[in-house]
């Protein structure tokens, strides 16, 4: 059994009005990755697809930090000490550090392009917590 998590709508709603004043959750946008080939809203894919909402990895905040143009804001960046920090601190999420981070501002395709998306979670009967009783 596999279950689909989603993103929750007002957080998705919240997150795009605070990052960007140029697009928000109604923007349409041409998809021809992730199994959808056409149009799709930026809501839709943040709240389905995308895992904006989920622990970011080095990886990611290497990437975003080619887009920073703050030297102490990307030297800051790039200290795995900073996300071992951050996460103990508040469990901060790749739009936490998105907004954190506001002059790295990579453009709309290369941002899709850098957040994972939503895996599914597997579940089996001896998961359930009957099966351990």
């Amino acid at each position: 059994l596999e279950i689909w998590p989603h993103n929750e709508h007002d957080r998705v709603v919240d997150f795009l009005h605070d990052y960007s004043p140029d697009f928000d959750a109604r923007t349409v946008v041409k998809a021809d990755a992730w199994g959808i080939h056409g149009d799709i809203s930026l809501g839709a894919l943040f709240e389905n697809v995308l895992d904006v909402f989920g622990k970011p990895t080095m990886h990611f905040l290497q990437q975003l930090a080619t887009f920073e143009t703050d030297e102490a804001e990307r030297k800051l960046m790039l200290d795995p000490a900073f996300l071992k920090d951050e996460g103990k601190k508040s469990g901060i999420t790749m739009a936490d550090v998105l907004l954190r981070f506001k002059k790295a501002h990579p453009p709309l395709p290369a941002l899709l392009a850098m957040i994972p998306v939503i895996k599914p979670r597997a579940y089996s009967i001896a998961s359930a917590p009957e099966a351990s009783k």
